[in-house]
């Protein structure tokens, strides 16, 4: 259809004017991304095809029938911005002309001007934040003794996660999904490009970096190899710096200290994960610092870890190491580095906001900005959180979302005159795989892995009649607010699975579900899925290893009525901040009062009937009542805050096995939401609000 379009424009002609040139250019969607200067692309509202006209002929005040036609009317057009034929008196071009204090003055005209290039030249004329999705460069041609200003260019993806291949995203927020549909965005070979496009138009040079949680919580073409493809390939991407969160110790200090990180050829960076002496190991650092032409110095990176970090793995997973409270280790550093004669400092680390807006954040990261000195930037990760925020102590803050489906360009305008940084901006950027080719050599490495995964995890196990999405009923994407389908159906399996030996209610962490059951979107993806046309949506074994990717064991164990409050008291402990230790349930139903004092929350559980309604009888949450519950071992050792009762659960069957027997022994699955999980608020408005969307 689209060639029959082009074709037809191609050979448009004018029969009144033989030979005049009716069409300038005819451009497919994925031509859009650049037009003369311009970034023209929007996944969703750019035409498949674009036709531009060529002057004086127009598509403004057509007439009906009519092919070429005498128009009426004379209006914007839409001519090609680079368009120039003075014979024939045209010229497109636009004019900007800067003037003021701080502005050269030239008769000569700076060549090669984008479109894109004024917004963020503007902003730093006017010594005011770029616009938040700037593209362009900022020319500092345009100002006097423009040589003394020097860039400092820093490109950053947050909890990457091993997102070796695109995720699917909306680009519009349209209701109706055939007028908004998803696009392919994110994946290592085509971040590649994108890196390499702003690398380019970076004076002098970049860093491109990450604040940890790269690897672990992965989906299997990473998992499946122990994340040493992650490694690898962010060596192929170019990163030269990353951080260390909780998950890179999923699989305990020893193996990223042995294996991960020797793999990698840019350094680690964490002030605060040290040895029983306060010392850090040789495996990374507390700074990192790059010696630089492009800052006409040295920039200083200091690392940081969450200080919750060890209660969000297994258990012992750090030891010999601990992690010590991140503000002073950091600021230590910070004060070090300063001594040292390091004029530029930048603070990356894992924690993020938890709640606010973009610009008016509020959390752990904000808190940690707001009381640092010396600092110019934090850059945080963790939340799956987007800031920019500019503190009151004029330290830029910014945080990204997960898994590469957004990046930030950071930029600092080192003055070598004053011998500061006197400028701060930063933009977020989609990298839509539209118009993008994908960079060979790392395409080529995940086709290998996906050869070697297709025979062992692309079979289908099972299908669903809906979807089985990650997301919950308050539509927090990573599932940690409310009651979640991939939740409901896990905990089922686990139940399930164990009840011919007494297990009646089966919890897990919502932290531990880390993608969508059901796939997505044909031929590939995260579960290695066939090409299909739902409904039904398709299920296959990678696709629950998706979901489960830590290689946890279900374990089952009698506790007491108490025991149980206990749980769920510290599942909707951290409300109504998002936490991976929000719980998803099966055999039971509980209210919590979100307004209530952490700890005395839950006001009471039932059993759910039969027919998996919260309809059933009163659950005893006191000493004098005794249940079998199903959990997974993480929480059985006491991760996540959990009760530890490790020294007396039984260990089961590995998780992704339970639920992988579930989904084929009941395909096809139909869940539904069930109100599993309801909290009540006595004062809305006032205090602690339940989410949005809650039962």
């Amino acid at each position: 259809m689209r060639t029959s379009i082009v074709n037809a424009f191609q050979g448009l002609t004018d029969p009144a004017n033989p030979g005049a040139q009716v069409v300038e250019r005819v451009m497919l969607k994925e031509e859009l991304r650049d037009v003369d200067g311009s970034d023209s692309l929007h996944p969703n509202r750019s035409g498949d095809v674009v036709v531009v006209l060529r002057p004086p002929y127009q598509f403004d005040a057509a007439t009906p029938g009519q092919r070429i036609a005498f128009s009426q009317f004379f209006g914007q057009h839409g001519y090609l911005p680079n368009l120039v034929d003075l014979a024939n008196n045209i010229n497109m071009h636009g004019t900007f002309v800067a003037s003021g204090s701080g502005v050269v003055h030239s008769d000569i005209p700076i060549a090669g001007v984008r479109a894109i290039d004024l917004a963020p030249t503007i902003a730093f004329l006017m010594n005011i934040p770029g616009p938040q999705n700037a593209r362009g460069r900022i020319m500092y041609e345009l100002t006097k003794g423009s040589g003394k200003y020097k860039e400092i260019t820093v490109l950053d993806i947050s909890d990457y996660h091993g997102q070796l291949i695109p995720l699917l995203e909306t680009a519009d927020n349209l209701p109706a999904p055939s007028v908004n549909p998803t696009f392919a965005i994110g994946g290592s070979a085509f971040l590649k490009q994108w890196f390499d496009a702003y690398r380019a138009e970076a004076p002098g040079g970049s860093v491109t970096m990450a604040a940890g949680d790269s690897v672990g919580a992965t989906p299997p073409i990473s998992a499946f190899f122990g994340d040493t493809p992650t490694i690898e390939i962010m060596n192929l991407m170019g990163f030269q710096l990353d951080g260390l969160g909780n998950h890179n110790f999923d699989k305990g200090q020893a193996y990223l200290r042995n294996t991960l990180i020797p793999l990698a050829n840019f350094p680690f960076t964490s002030a605060n994960v040290v040895d029983a002496s306060g010392k850090t190991p040789a495996e990374w650092s507390p700074s990192v610092v790059f010696d630089t032409t492009f800052a006409g110095g040295k920039v200083g990176f200091v690392g940081f870890t969450n200080e919750d970090a060890p209660t969000l793995v297994f258990p012992g997973s750090f030891d010999p190491f601990h992690v010590d409270p991140r503000l002073a280790r950091v600021q230590a550093e910070v004060n070090r580095l300063r001594k040292k004669g390091v004029k530029t400092i930048i603070v990356i680390g894992h924690d993020g906001a938890t709640a606010g807006t973009l610009t008016s954040p509020t959390g752990p990261l904000i808190d940690l900005a707001d009381a640092l000195t010396g600092v110019d930037a934090v850059i945080g990760d963790h939340s799956n959180f987007q800031v920019l925020s500019t503190r009151p102590n004029g330290t830029l803050v910014v945080e990204n979302l997960s898994k590469g489906v957004r990046f930030t360009r950071v930029r600092l305008v080192f003055d070598t005159s004053a011998k500061k940084v006197i400028y701060k901006t930063a933009d977020f950027h989609k990298p839509w795989t539209i118009g993008v080719t994908a960079d060979p050599t790392i395409q080529g490495e995940i086709d290998a892995l996906n050869t070697q995964l297709q025979p062992i995890l692309g079979t289908v196990i099972g299908s669903s009649n809906v979807q089985i999405l990650r997301s919950d009923v308050c539509l927090r994407v990573d599932g940690r607010l409310c009651e979640s389908l991939v939740g409901d159906v896990t905990t089922d399996a686990m139940r399930t699975a164990y009840s011919s030996i007494g297990v009646e209610f089966a919890i897990t962490n919502s932290g531990g579900l880390r993608d969508a059951l059901t796939c997505l979107g044909p031929a590939g993806g995260a579960g290695l899925c066939p090409a299909f046309t739902p409904p039904p949506y398709q299920i296959t074994r990678g696709q629950v290893l998706a979901v489960l990717p830590f290689g946890n064991i279900v374990t089952t164990v009698q506790i007491s009525g108490a025991e149980l409050k206990t749980m769920l008291e510290n599942g909707v402990s951290l409300m109504p901040a998002a936490n991976g230790r929000f719980p998803q349930v099966s055999g039971l139903c509980f209210t919590y009062n979100i307004e209530a004092a952490v700890g005395s929350r839950v006001t009471g559980a039932v059993r759910q009937a039969l027919d998996g309604s919260c309809t059933g009888a009163a659950i005893d949450l006191t000493a004098g009542s005794n249940y079998m519950i199903a959990e997974n071992d993480f929480m059985t050792s006491g991760g996540d805050g959990y009760p530890n009762f490790f020294a007396r659960a039984a260990t089961q069957n590995i998780m992704d096995q339970v639920l992988a027997d579930y989904v084929t022994a009941t395909t096809p699955l139909n869940p539904v939401i069930q109100g599993r999980i309801k909290c009540t608020d006595p004062n809305p408005g006032v205090g602690n609000n339940c989410p949005a969307g809650s039962p």
